[in-house]
């Protein structure tokens, strides 16, 4: 099965410090057990842009977007056997105690060749 993990944080847990390494180490520790297919952190939300259709109109807005107390800031996809695989690499995410963890599962669209498609775009 696999998971979108959303690490959402506010500006308390953003600008806190982290032990050196925290992040890094539980990267090593899920990618060493197969389990972390890709990840990372995001631009400030300042960086962003919604695209949206409304009336045959592309309407396409910067950031930042709207007063949010918190936002993603990082992602990780991960592949794990069972949803408890997957929480007990949430739990163990350094960000956890700052922020919070959203564990989503993927679902399938059930179009022809979507693993193949996924699994392409997380190797690259």
């Amino acid at each position: 099965m696999r998971f979108l993990l959303l690490v959402w944080v506010d500006a308390a847990a953003e600008a806190a410090e982290l032990p050196q390494g925290a992040i890094g180490a539980w990267i090593d520790d899920v990618q060493g057990r197969g389990i972390r297919l890709v990840g990372g952190p995001l631009a400030p939300t300042a960086a962003s842009t919604v695209v949206r259709e409304r009336g045959g109109e592309v309407l396409v807005t910067d950031g930042p977007l709207a007063e949010a107390r918190e936002w993603i800031g990082g992602f990780d996809v991960l592949e794990c056997d069972t949803v408890d695989d997957a929480l007990r690499a949430a739990r163990r995410h350094p960000m956890v105690g700052l922020g919070s963890i959203e564990l989503r599962p993927i679902g399938h669209l059930g179009v022809p060749g979507e693993d193949r498609i996924i699994a392409a775009a997380v190797s690259s």
